[in-house]
């Protein structure tokens, strides 16, 4: 199982090492804390024993909000007159990528609450880790520590699976299209009409996060 203190990064500085704590947000500005060695060893202990609750709950968490916001929608499209009838995928799989964020969130804070009672004597510091910094640190440490970083053929496969979705979806609203083209209309207005609905909001959406992946998995692959 990876060790979440293997990507802790502690920057060695005059008096101790710099310390980033984590944003509960996931994202935006980071507290950094000089810590002394003592200080380093038990936040670095604090990060391991949380290793598997974490991961328990951003699973679990994940799994209950997607099946709830996934219902929900369901349920709303249902008595707003619109056929579920090839949404219930398409919904399922929304629902799953939204309900990454909260998860993560929540574990987020799990873990913050087990770093609290030390953060809270930590003295606070100007000194800043960059990313670089980080990203080189982390990759110091997962080669000294024997643990793999995502290869480059998993993230081909992440990448080619989300060009399949995407064009997967394109092509159902495409279908769409099709079905409703009259003569009269131009294509790109049949494709605008066919898709001016919540599934074609929902397939819009679903383009979209899949090109997040993409462009997140194309970035990490040019750092590594």
């Amino acid at each position: 199982m990876t060790d979440l203190g293997t990507f802790v990064v502690f920057k060695p500085v005059s008096g101790g090492y710099v310390y980033r704590a984590p944003n509960r947000w996931l994202f935006g500005s980071k507290e950094h804390f000089l810590v002394t060695e003592r200080q380093k060893a038990a936040i670095l202990a604090a990060l391991t024993s949380s290793t598997r609750p974490v991961l328990w709950i951003t699973g679990i968490s994940w799994i209950a909000q997607s099946a709830l916001f996934g219902t929900l929608v369901s349920l709303w499209a249902s008595r707003s007159g619109y056929s579920t009838v090839g949404l219930s995928g398409v919904i399922g799989a929304i629902a799953m990528i939204i309900s990454i964020y909260p998860a993560f969130v929540i574990s987020r804070q799990i873990l913050l609450r087990r770093l609290r009672p030390i953060l809270e004597d930590l003295p606070p510091t100007n000194e800043r880790i960059t990313s670089l910094e980080e990203r080189q640190a982390i990759r110091t440490q997962t080669i000294q520590g024997g643990v793999t970083p995502i290869s480059p053929a998993r993230r081909r496969i992440v990448r080619i699976a989300s060009v399949v979705a995407m064009v997967a979806t394109l092509g159902a609203m495409i279908s769409r299209a099709i079905d409703m083209y009259e003569p009269s209309q131009s294509k790109l207005l049949a494709l605008y009409l066919a898709n001016a609905n919540l599934y074609g909001l929902l397939n819009i959406v679903t383009i979209v996060a899949f090109g997040f992946l993409i462009a997140i998995f194309g970035r990490n692959a040019n750092q590594a």
